[in-house]
């Protein structure tokens, strides 16, 4: 067990599906879809703080393995605590460094927000 595991939530991403209404239009209904290991922490810098004042959400950093196929925009639910979130940034750009060790290379780097599923 790592020091990383103690950070660890697990998750599940949010699938959007759109079915037909039968009146011309579309019902959006949300459909669970990958599992993955979360490891996210909030946000408690100076700058964070004056933002969430200022009415900006809350802003979460987070780590998932590189093989989690999650990208921005996309929603996911903590599975402990049922709290939903929106990826706020491009996983695939914030790729660690290549001096960094095996099990953080293993890892990419996003930001999310605490939000609800859109209807």
């Amino acid at each position: 067990m790592s020091l990383l595991d103690d950070f660890s939530h697990k998750c599940i991403l949010m699938e959007k599906k759109r079915t037909p209404d039968g009146a011309g239009g579309y019902i959006t209904a949300w459909e669970e879809g990958a599992e993955f290991l979360n490891y996210q922490s909030l946000d408690t810098s100076m700058e964070a703080r004056k933002a969430e004042k200022d009415g900006v959400t809350s802003v979460y950093s987070a780590l998932v393995n590189q093989r989690v196929p999650i990208e921005y925009n996309d929603y996911f639910r903590d599975t402990e605590t049922g709290i939903t979130y929106r990826v706020t940034s491009n996983p695939e750009e914030k790729a660690a460094p290549r001096s960094a060790g095996a099990t953080v290379r293993a890892l990419k780097f996003f930001t999310a927000e605490r939000k609800e599923l859109p209807k």
